[in-house]
């Protein structure tokens, strides 16, 4: 992949990280959802299809006021393009982390998510775009069952 740039918000993953490790005197989970604004992954691209302007292809993964209850914002940038949506983990999930990887296609991602304590990349949601379009879908279902108390 040519002039693929990975990058990523350090320390905003660090809170993230530390907010989603902690664990009360019960050791039960004590999941403290992300600041609104907070960017949780992000994925940028240089866009070689236009030798003409200097366009950088960018994906993030955005904290936003409902995040506790699972729902993010993805905000895409192509050149001067911007597009945002909300996207929502699956049902029952209470501590899950959204994450990105690159595609093989061209300006294509995928948001996923990770489990604690697990290496699992879960496909989930798909984006891919280019000059004219923002195209984001969801590709995967899945499901969590409340624990039964």
């Amino acid at each position: 992949m040519k002039n693929f740039i990975l990058t990523s918000t350090i320390l905003a993953s660090f809170c993230f990280f530390l907010a989603c490790s902690s664990s009360n005197n019960n050791g039960e989970s004590s999941w403290t959802p992300p600041l609104p604004g907070t960017i949780i992954d992000s994925l940028s691209e240089q866009v070689t299809d236009d030798t003409l302007n200097n366009f950088i292809a960018t994906i993030k993964i955005v904290a936003d006021s409902n995040s506790a209850t699972g729902v993010y914002e993805i905000e895409t940038e192509f050149g001067p393009n911007l597009a945002i949506n909300k996207f929502s983990l699956p049902k029952g999930m209470t501590n899950g982390t959204p994450k990105l990887k690159k595609t093989n296609e061209k300006y294509t991602y995928i948001v996923g998510f990770m489990l604690p304590e697990d290496t699992t990349f879960y496909d989930y949601y798909q984006v891919s775009f280019d000059k004219q379009t923002t195209k984001m879908q969801y590709i995967k279902s899945y499901y969590f069952a409340e624990d039964a108390k």
